[in-house]
C-alpha cells in the first residue's frame, strides 16, 4: 500500500507543475496581447493627405476628347520637323515661326514658357506655363528626310 500513496503523490505534484506552467505561458500570453493593442491604439496616425484641387477643363480639352483637334497658339508657330533617338534620351527637331529648325533635347527650352516635355514617334508634347499639348509630325513635303550636322 505504501507503492500507491507514492504514485498518488507523484501524479499530484506533476499537475500541480504542469498548472504552473499553463498559467505562466498563459500570463505571457497575456502580456503580448495587451502590449500589442497599447502600442496599437497610441500610435500616431498621420493625418489623411488633402484632395487635390484638379484644375478646370477647358472647352477645347473636352472637345478633344471627342474627335475635336486641340488649336493652340502655341502650336500653330511650332512645327515638328524630325524627331532624334538618341542613347541617353531623345530629342526633337523643331522651327518656331519662321526661324530654321533646330535640334531641342528633352527637358529644354523651346521659347520662353514652352519647354519639350515628351518625345513620341510621330509626335512630341510641349509643356506652356503648365499646360501640355502635342504637335503631330509635319508630313513629308518631298524635302530632305536626313540631317547631316
Amino acid at each position: 500500500m505504501s507503492a500507491k500513496p507514492k504514485i498518488a503523490l507523484t501524479m499530484a505534484r506533476m499537475n500541480t507543475l504542469q498548472i504552473r506552467l499553463l498559467s505562466l505561458a498563459l500570463f505571457a500570453v497575456f502580456c503580448a496581447t495587451l502590449t500589442y493593442w497599447i502600442v496599437v491604439l497610441t500610435a500616431h496616425r498621420a493625418p489623411p493627405p488633402a484632395a487635390a484641387v484638379a484644375p478646370s477643363v477647358s472647352v477645347e480639352d473636352a472637345a478633344a476628347l471627342f474627335g475635336g483637334k486641340l488649336t493652340r497658339e502655341v502650336n500653330r508657330n511650332i512645327k515638328l520637323v524630325g524627331i532624334l533617338a538618341l542613347r541617353e534620351g531623345a530629342a526633337a527637331i523643331v522651327g518656331v515661326g519662321d526661324d530654321p529648325a533646330r535640334a531641342i533635347a528633352l527637358g529644354s527650352k523651346i521659347t520662353d514658357g514652352t519647354t519639350l516635355a515628351e518625345v513620341h514617334a510621330r509626335s512630341i508634347v510641349i509643356d506652356h506655363n503648365g499646360v501640355r499639348s502635342e504637335v503631330p509630325l509635319a508630313p513629308n513635303a518631298g524635302g530632305p528626310t536626313i540631317y547631316v550636322r
